[in-house]
């Protein structure tokens, strides 16, 4: 956790501060919940301005407070130019100050994945930070970087993107040792038009102003010759289900309910059975066997750290629902990509197999025909019934045909869904879609 002088601070920010100086201990942007010696920062958004509450953050006895609104007048304020870029500023300047080693993750799915196996191979002989819920973004990115201590010796940090130069800016912010693509797919259409324009976005984590060292990526994607020539300034160690990759999975099985693969590396291989299930889980497991491979891991602690118990809550996470059936919780997030991967899990189980889908957003121009698609996918998948709510997924029950229900509210869908619980003996029921569709409270209610 940052620990800086006031006038420290201001420096790196290039503020001024002109009352008494201190330490402070910590960064809040919540100015309900600051701490003693905490620093505030009047963070502004589309619908708050956080230069309205540092007078409270004041009173909650924080040490001082980050504002770019000059009429504030109060010697316990840092007056900056913007904020948010000051709270960048800080973190690259407290980042500068740690021995510690940042790896940088991006990809359209499964970088949490990669963070969460990744985590478990490394902690098991180093002390580290990994980033935590969705604080991938400008502002949890740094925030991440703040908690950074002496003892740390690696950082795991997601970088995610909804508009190009948003991954310039964060690996700009860190410098990043080794980084990771792990794929390229259509999500955040809105912002980048095509899965190109997500690919080359995605390549930003290999141009920083200082390139990494190594970079990790998927020789199985169709955009690995890109980035490629993108990361013409790093050594790059590739992964993938191809056996011309520097590492890759042979021998695919599923085995007492786990993923029975055998990993190779350039001079070695072991066998490994992950606690996950699905093809995309077996990728995930290589990305992160890429990363330990740059770090010179020896292969048995890789081994170990890959069939460690891996629970990401919200992504293909099994449980035991009302009257003993089912309940796989995908509901953290959507798009086509992880929407089909999910899709391809509930095909290869057995028993009835139902499909309950939210929304994908952020498609664009996209969306009805990505949303018709997963209708098809579901329907030659064999998925028996599919339940949807969400304008787009008016589009997937209309190609997925007789079984699909869809519906205007979320309680309409419960009780139908209740009513299959009731009426069939054994059945898996599969719940995703994109955040803000909270299909989340779906799970709650059939566990």
């Amino acid at each position: 956790m940052i620990k800086l002088s006031l006038n420290e601070a201001a420096e790196y920010m290039n503020g001024i501060y002109d009352g008494k100086d201190r330490t402070f201990f910590g960064i809040n942007t919540d100015s309900r919940e600051v701490s003693s010696d905490e620093l505030f920062f009047a963070l502004r958004g589309p619908n708050f301005n956080g230069n309205r509450f540092s007078e409270e953050a004041l009173m909650n006895n924080a040490a001082a407070c980050v504002v770019d609104d000059g009429s504030i007048q109060s010697k316990e304020n840092i007056l900056v130019e913007n904020t948010q870029i000051a709270l960048g500023q800080l973190a690259r300047a407290w980042q500068q100050k740690m021995s510690v080693k940042i790896i940088a993750i991006t990809g359209s799915n499964g970088k949490t994945s990669v963070k969460q196996l990744l985590s478990n191979c490394l902690s098991i002989t180093a002390k580290i930070l990994s980033t935590e819920g969705n604080f991938n973004n400008h502002i949890g990115l740094p925030l991440m970087l703040l908690r950074l201590d002496s003892h740390h010796e690696y950082a795991i940090l997601e970088m995610g993107a909804n508009h190009p130069k948003e991954i310039e800016y964060l690996v700009n912010l860190t410098d990043p040792h080794v980084v990771l693509i792990n794929n390229a797919g259509p999500a955040h259409l809105e912002g980048f038009k095509n899965v190109e324009g997500v690919a080359k976005a995605k390549g930003e984590i290999l141009q920083g102003s200082l390139p990494p060292k190594y970079a990790c990526l998927n020789y199985d994607d169709k955009y690995f010759d890109l980035w490629c020539k993108m990361a013409e300034n790093s050594s790059v160690i590739s992964f993938g289900l191809n056996a011309k990759a520097t590492i890759f999975a042979e021998d695919l099985r599923v085995v007492n309910h786990k993923s029975s693969f055998t990993l190779v590396l350039p001079d070695s291989s072991i066998n490994i059975k992950l606690s996950t299930l699905g093809e995309h889980n077996i990728m995930n497991a290589c990305a992160a066997a890429a990363i330990m491979h740059s770090l010179d891991m020896p292969i048995n602690i890789i081994k170990q750290g890959l069939e460690a118990p891996l629970i990401v809550p919200g992504r293909l996470h099994a449980l035991k629902g009302i009257r003993n059936h089912c309940v796989i919780d995908d509901s953290y997030n959507a798009n086509p990509t992880s929407t089909n991967a999910a899709i391809d899990f509930l095909s290869i189980m057995e028993d009835y197999n139902c499909l309950v889908l939210g929304d994908m957003k952020e498609l664009g121009s996209h969306s009805i025909k990505m949303h018709s698609l997963a209708g098809i996918k579901a329907k030659e998948s064999g998925i028996d019934t599919l339940l949807a709510i969400g304008d787009m997924t008016k589009y997937t029950i209309e190609e997925f045909g007789s079984n699909g229900y869809w519906f205007e509210t979320s309680e309409e869908l419960l009780r139908h869904l209740h009513t299959l619980i009731e009426d069939i003996p054994k059945m898996n029921i599969l719940v995703k879609g994109s955040r803000s569709m909270q299909m989340d409270r779906i799970v709650k209610e059939i566990i």
